[in-house]
């Protein structure tokens, strides 16, 4: 935070010294998290001005880092009900200037109240009436009437991914998905990895309590390291089905195919997946024009931010899986259920609605840590974005009258045959190197009207023996035909 000079915001907060009544409000307010951002953090010993944290850093005094420290557990339990945040003391950059460092995470027992006076002077009249404390931007105030009628709804619905799963185990946590994941966020945790335990690293990400016994671990951690999550929560797994035929589902040619594991992995299986085999680009050379127009069936922003979206909104209470259905003209994208009854579709549609409350709340946290989800509501304007930038159809979004479920239509840009055989014959036959140096020879192909092994060779930049070999293999999964003999053969699309 301070090193890219963070500003004050809803989630964090400078304090120059010890404050007993603003530090205690704050961390009540964090607790709170009336807009469902997981809490916050509160540095002590830094000095700010308008928000910007003011350099050389002030510093709390060594000798009273014990004291304060022993006073923010005192006056903790003054907030009711009662809620300790984690602390920390940091020798910031080992130069001697040492800040108190207080991570404040959203509670789950709330709504937390402290007295407006939670410390006075000698001679002040205390007023220990209890305030119910929020953080709706960088100031923290007591709720309005209102405002406190929201955090009661809120706490009496703690997010189901923040929950505790009372049939998970720590066995069920796979550690090497978890230091994946860690390294993925450029967390500075990576430099602890090799000395924490598995214990240590799930309570530092926040997917675990602790108890007197062993760790309970929340469904946020199920969901986000376990090898199969499915198991523990029915419904957490992406099932793609691929249909070959206009029949569609009439028809018995189609390919199914099942994403397991951690969902952050799911997404990035499902959409390696459509990458290789589905997205096709077409290279159009325009008379009169040095550069040649490029355009894709479906872009592929625009779908990954379709998928992450299904998978960040799905219910995960329910027991039906995001699906994802590849029809000759389209790609759907079903989760269940639809939008919540406040969000009005024609706004939705249009871009125009910002979701505060989020269903997920921790896996939009953690979806954002390695760049899979913003969490700003920004997810339809970018797939507004990217499809018209392609050229492509404005999406579809169809729901049940109970908003029951949410199917996300992606239609084909116009100018693309129909290729399905072709895409699979490549998925299951090639490896992805191949799959890669094909794509290239047929986006070749679109403007060229035939190719030899010489001139693939050079293409690919490979020697003309392996531009051969591909170019046979291509032949006979029938992604090419070839006419003429070995030396002079060529190859060429029907």
């Amino acid at each position: 935070m301070l090193e890219g000079r963070v500003i004050e915001h809803d989630r964090v907060e400078y304090k120059t010294g010890w404050n007993p009544n603003d530090i205690i409000h704050s961390i009540c307010a964090f607790a709170n998290d009336y807009d469902n951002t997981n809490g916050g953090y509160i540095v002590i010993g830094v000095k700010e001005s308008n928000g910007m944290p003011i350099f050389p850093l002030e510093g709390v005094p060594k000798e009273k880092l014990d004291s304060i420290q022993q006073e923010i557990f005192q006056y903790c339990n003054q907030i009711i009900p009662r809620y300790i945040p984690r602390m920390e003391v940091v020798d910031y950059k080992n130069e001697g200037i040492y800040l108190i460092y207080l991570w404040c995470s959203a509670g789950d027992s709330g709504p937390y109240q402290a007295s407006k006076s939670v410390y006075v002077e000698n001679g002040e009249k205390a007023d220990k009436s209890l305030k119910y404390w929020i953080r709706p931007a960088s100031l923290t105030t007591d709720a309005k009437q209102d405002e406190i009628s929201e955090l009661f709804d809120k706490f009496n619905s703690v997010p189901f991914d923040d929950r505790v799963n009372r049939k998970a185990k720590i066995d069920d946590i796979m550690r090497g998905y978890l230091e994946d994941f860690i390294r993925k966020s450029n967390s500075s945790l990576v430099m602890e990895l090799n000395s924490s335990s598995l214990e240590e690293l799930l309570l530092a990400q926040e997917v675990a309590n602790e108890t007197d016994t062993e760790l309970d671990i929340r469904n946020i951690g199920v969901l986000m390291f376990a090898e199969n999550p499915e198991k523990l929560i029915p419904g957490a797994y992406i099932e793609l089905i691929r249909f070959h035929s206009e029949e569609a589902e009439a028809s018995d040619d189609f390919t199914e195919k099942i994403f397991t594991g951690p969902i952050w992995r799911q997404v990035q299986d499902a959409l390696n997946y459509i990458k290789t085999t589905v997205i096709e680009q077409k290279v159009v050379k325009v008379q009169g024009q040095a550069e040649a127009e490029r355009y894709f069936n479906y872009p592929y922003n625009a779908l990954e931010e379709t998928l992450v979206n299904a998978v960040f909104h799905k219910s995960y209470r329910e027991p039906d899986p995001v699906e994802i259905r590849i029809y000759v003209d389209s790609i759907q994208i079903l989760n269940y259920p639809g939008l919540a009854k406040w969000i009005n579709l024609e706004r939705f549609v249009s871009g125009k609605v910002k979701g505060r409350k989020y269903r997920n709340r921790r896996i939009g946290e953690l979806f954002k840590e390695i760049d899979l989800s913003e969490k700003k509501g920004t997810g339809i304007p970018k797939i507004l974005r990217e499809l018209k930038q392609n050229g492509s159809p404005e999406p579809e979004f169809d729901m049940d009258e109970e908003r029951t479920y949410l199917n996300a239509i992606i239609r084909i840009r116009d100018g693309f045959e129909r290729k399905e055989k072709m895409s699979e014959s490549m998925s299951e036959s090639m490896s992805e190197l191949e799959r890669a140096r094909m794509q290239i020879i047929l986006i070749y192909l679109e403007t060229n009207k035939e190719i030899n092994s010489a001139a693939a060779a050079k293409l690919l930049e490979v020697e003309i023996k392996t531009a051969s070999r591909l170019l046979l293999k291509a032949e006979k999964l029938n992604i090419l035909k070839g006419t003429g003999k070995t030396k002079n053969k060529v190859y060429f699309r029907e």
